[in-house]
């Protein structure tokens, strides 16, 4: 198993948690627009920083409009969380992220959508989704 590739999975889940908390700080302090608007301006500053000093491959195939639809969530992206934070906390919010990005690529992985290759579920793996599912249920319900 490559350790390394699930060590940077889980550390980006912990800066995805901390971005959630910091965006929704910002969106209610400048509103919901205008702090999306600084967030990709900052993320388009750091991006263009990093394409002038870092070396990377040339492009040798042609790009297609499906190419770019993660730019094009985005800013979706992080108004859905700044509002799931912002009403029900981090943590509820966090883990229903969780269990939908979870749920979402299992169901991508398995029917092998978007250029995934096909995987299909496992008995362990549709136990894990349904205890997702479950955990889910009991953080909201009890609060």
């Amino acid at each position: 198993m490559q350790y390394l590739a699930l060590l940077a999975s889980a550390l980006s889940g912990a800066f995805m948690a901390l971005q959630g908390v910091f965006n929704s700080r910002l969106t209610q302090k400048a509103g919901l627009f205008r702090g999306n608007l600084y967030i990709h301006l900052i993320a388009v500053g750091l991006a263009l920083v990093l394409y002038l000093i870092l070396p990377h491959p040339v492009i040798r195939e042609k790009l297609t409009f499906l190419d770019f639809m993660g730019g094009f969530l985005a800013p979706a992206i992080i108004m859905l969380v700044v509002y799931g934070i912002t009403k029900t906390g981090a943590f509820s919010a966090t883990v229903a992220i969780v269990a939908a990005q979870t749920l979402s690529a299992a169901l991508l992985d398995n029917f092998g959508l978007l250029g995934l290759e096909k995987k299909s579920f496992t008995f362990v793996e549709l136990l894990g989704a349904v205890l997702i599912v479950s955990g889910v249920y009991l953080v909201l319900k009890i609060k």
